[in-house]
């Protein structure tokens, strides 16, 4: 499988993983749930430590594997146990970041290479980042 990429959650959406995925879940014969969990604990206990001056997101990076665990078990109109909708805007981040790591496989199968050579010239450079940003993965030289 691919890589990580990283999205940002907020505090009723971290208690909605734990809430929603098991340890135990297993994707493709792997215990995807235990590692999801440890990461939405780690959101929590963040959120929970900043109390006073809590942030409204925190960052968590997502493995293929673990944005398919949460699709299956987090439906859009899941609202959670203070009454907050939370099901719709989790799940479109976690589409998001599920296509950003299947784009990223799809332009690392590609052999389009990760950085533009310094020999490079200008417009080919201006190509290559355009056609990233394209795909939604981090771009040029901006």
């Amino acid at each position: 499988m691919t890589g990580e990429q990283t999205v940002m959650i907020t505090e009723p959406e971290a208690w909605t993983i734990d809430d929603m995925i098991r340890h135990t879940w297993m994707e493709e014969g792997r215990n995807v749930g235990q590692g999801l969990l440890l990461k939405a604990f780690a959101a929590i206990q963040e959120f929970e430590a900043r109390r006073s001056n809590p942030p409204k997101e925190l960052p968590i990076a997502l493995t293929e594997e673990e944005c398919w665990a949460l699709d299956f078990h987090i439906r859009r109109h899941h609202v959670d146990a203070m009454g907050i909708p939370v099901g719709r805007a989790l799940l479109l981040k976690v589409f998001g970041t599920l296509l950003a790591i299947l784009n990223a496989d799809a332009v690392r199968r590609m052999g389009v290479p990760e950085t533009a050579e310094a020999d490079e010239d200008a417009e080919q450079r201006r190509r290559l980042d355009d056609f990233r940003r394209s795909l939604g993965l981090e771009g040029g030289d901006e």
